[in-house]
């Protein structure tokens, strides 16, 4: 059965190849290594070129979001709760999906920023005899440039197609973008942590380098794919239901709650592809 995803991802055409979007994902993560081996590079330089590489992520997302919103004019922008929602005071706020995005996204990326540049201002002062641990401006704007290029000529050609481009997929790319910046903020912090305790930077870099640009190319590889919300569930968690919730109606009240949930979910895309005038 076709999901609603599906479904508009199809009204839209073709789904864009995505070989050029893997080509910039290597590209990008091509740069600290070629920066470490080619141009030695400190591996502070490295962990802050990551936190400004977060930074331009949410920058660039929500230029996305903007131009989307403008070419499209999808009722999904202004729905509260695109992505999560919002609250204050356990109260929803009313919220479009760029202010949602852009709320988590430049408030948790900036709150590190601050313990990044502290972490960061104690590995250069505790060796300050040692190149691999200082910091350098130098090296850190290079390293920026390079990312940022990338960055904008992948902007660029998703600006290009944008028009086509259904609510559904500008909703999961800030989905996907959210969840990459959370990530990558635990591995600087614990891969400065590590670095700092071991003493030895480039082994640890190394493995975090290859761990983000595996999990960035999954990324990409999970593009496109949704789940099938009238998909049973699997048959132990009907079991589980039975017998730890059958005061609460067991696998057949958990079956109606998924059923009014998919329900939901249908009708709420529906509703977010239609177009505002």
């Amino acid at each position: 059965m076709e999901t609603p995803n599906e479904a508009a991802l199809a009204a839209a055409g073709a789904p864009p190849s995505r070989w050029p979007a893997f080509l910039i994902v290597l590209l990008i993560n091509a740069v600290p290594i070629v920066g470490v081996l080619r141009y030695e590079w400190s591996a502070t330089n490295v962990l802050v070129l990551y936190w400004f590489e977060n930074l331009m992520i949410a920058i660039a997302t929500s230029i996305r979001i903007v131009a989307h919103r403008m070419l499209t004019r999808k009722r999904g922008h202004w729905r509260r709760g695109a992505i999560g929602g919002i609250s204050v005071n356990d109260k929803p706020m009313k919220s479009t999906l760029l202010t949602e995005y852009a709320i988590v996204a430049f408030v948790f990326t900036l709150a590190h920023g601050l313990f990044v540049g502290v972490i960061a201002f104690m590995l250069t002062r505790n060796h300050p005899d040692d190149p691999m641990w200082q910091f350098s401006w130098t090296q850190l704007v290079r390293g920026i440039a390079a990312i940022g290029v990338m960055m904008s000529v992948e902007l660029i050609v998703d600006i290009a197609t944008m028009r086509s481009r259904p609510f559904a997929w500008i909703r999961d790319y800030a989905q996907r973008r959210m969840s990459r910046i959370l990530v990558l903020h635990l591995a600087i912090i614990f891969g400065m942590f590590a670095m700092a305790m071991t003493n030895s930077p480039f082994g640890i870099l190394y493995v975090l380098i290859a761990l983000k640009t595996l999990f960035d190319l999954g990324g990409v590889a999970a593009q496109g794919q949704t789940i099938d919300p009238d998909a049973p569930p699997p048959s132990w968690a009907l079991k589980f239901a039975d017998k730890f919730a059958k005061d609460k109606g067991g696998s057949a009240a958990m079956l109606k709650d998924l059923s009014r949930q998919a329900a939901r979910e249908k009708r709420e895309t529906n509703e977010d592809e239609e177009i505002v005038r």
